[in-house]
C-alpha cells in the first residue's frame, strides 16, 4: 500500500476514533504530506523506516525550525508508526530511536494581577453586544484559564451557573470541570440577556459565541477580541488568549494554590508542564530562605 494512502487512513482514524481537534489533525496531516513528498508520490510501506525518518527530522533541523517545532514532527511520525503496528499493517516500530531536542528553559508571559482588576476593564468597552461578549470572553478565559480552542467549542449547556462550573472538552477531547467565577456568570447572563434583547436568545445547544447567522466564531475573531481589550486596557507586552490563560495559572500559584489542583483545571496531563508556572514561586522562596535560614547571609 502507498504511504499516501497510510497517511489518510491515519487522519481519518485520529478524527473517528481518537478525536483529535481539527487544528491537531491538520498540523499532522501537513507534517506527513511533506514526509511524503520528501519520499516520492509512489512510495510504499517499506519507504517508511528509520533511515528516511531521521533524514526528515534533521531537514527540519536544517530549515531552522525551532525545537518545539522539531519535537511536533517527531511526535506526529511516532503517532503514525504507533499506529501502523496497532493496527497490523506494520510488525515493528521504526521510531523508537527518534530523540525528541531538549527544549529551552522558558519564562511564561503573563499579566500582573492588578492590570486585571474588575475596576480597570469596565470603561474601555463599548455598551454593546460586541463589547459585552469580549468582556465576557476574557472573563471566563481568565476566570477558568481555557485554552481559546475550548472556548470555540463551547455551548451554553456545558455551563451550570448553579454549580458554578463549565465542562470543558480539551485535548484529545479530553473532559473536565473546571470552577467558573462568580464574574464570568454575570457577564454570561448579561451576554445572554443582550442577545434575546438582539432577538437572538441562545438554545442549550448553541455556541456560546456565534455570529449573527449562528455560526460559532473562530479562533481567529475571539484572539483578536482579546488583543484589542488588553492593549486597550494599557497592556504593552504580548496580548493574546494564552496570556491570560499564563496569567490564571500564575494568579493561583502566587496566591498559594495546589499545583495538583492547578494542573486539573488546565487540563494537563504530566506535572512537568504545569511546573513551568512554578517561576512566580520563586521570589517568595528566595525571600522566606533568606528570612529563615541560619545560612542565608541574612543581617540581625
Amino acid at each position: 500500500m502507498q504511504i499516501v494512502e497510510l497517511i489518510q487512513k491515519f487522519l481519518l482514524y485520529l478524527e473517528r476514533q481518537r478525536r483529535f481537534s481539527e487544528a491537531t489533525r491538520d498540523t499532522y496531516g501537513k507534517i506527513l504530506k511533506k514526509f511524503s513528498i520528501m519520499l516520492n508520490e509512489n512510495a510504499s510501506l517499506d519507504d517508511f523506516n528509520y533511515t528516511n525518518c531521521r533524514k526528515f527530522v534533521l531537514e527540519q533541523h536544517h530549515l531552522g525550525l525551532k525545537p518545539s517545532s522539531i519535537r511536533l514532527h517527531i511526535a506526529c511520525l511516532k503517532s503514525f508508526d504507533k499506529y501502523l503496528v496497532q493496527q497490523g499493517i506494520s510488525t515493528k516500530k521504526v521510531t523508537n530511536d527518534l530523540v525528541f531536542p531538549k527544549l529551552p528553559s522558558r519564562l511564561v508571559t503573563f499579566l500582573p494581577q492588578n492590570e486585571l482588576k474588575k475596576e480597570n476593564l469596565p470603561d474601555i468597552l463599548e455598551d454593546d453586544l460586541r463589547g459585552i461578549r469580549r468582556r465576557f470572553l476574557l472573563e471566563i478565559l481568565y476566570g477558568s484559564g481555557l485554552r481559546i480552542s475550548e472556548v470555540v467549542q463551547l455551548r451554553w449547556q456545558h455551563l451550570d451557573f448553579k454549580k458554578k462550573l463549565v465542562r470543558v472538552f480539551g485535548k484529545g477531547s479530553k473532559e473536565r470541570l473546571v470552577p467558573l467565577t462568580q464574574t464570568s456568570i454575570e457577564w454570561a447572563e448579561k451576554y445572554k440577556n443582550e442577545l434575546s434583547i438582539k432577538g437572538r436568545l441562545p438554545s442549550k445547544d448553541s455556541h456560546l459565541f456565534e455570529n449573527e447567522n449562528g455560526f460559532p466564531l473562530n479562533s481567529r475573531t475571539l484572539r483578536q477580541d482579546i488583543y484589542d481589550i488588553l492593549h486597550q486596557a494599557g497592556w504593552k507586552g504580548k496580548a493574546s488568549p494564552h496570556v491570560l490563560r499564563h496569567s490564571f495559572a500564575t494568579h493561583l500559584l502566587e496566591n498559594d494554590a495546589n499545583i495538583m489542583g492547578v494542573k486539573e483545571m488546565l487540563g494537563h496531563q504530566s506535572l512537568s508542564t504545569t511546573q513551568v508556572y512554578t517561576h512566580v514561586t520563586a521570589e517568595k522562596l528566595k525571600k522566606a530562605f533568606q528570612q529563615a535560614h541560619p545560612r542565608s547571609g541574612k543581617k540581625d
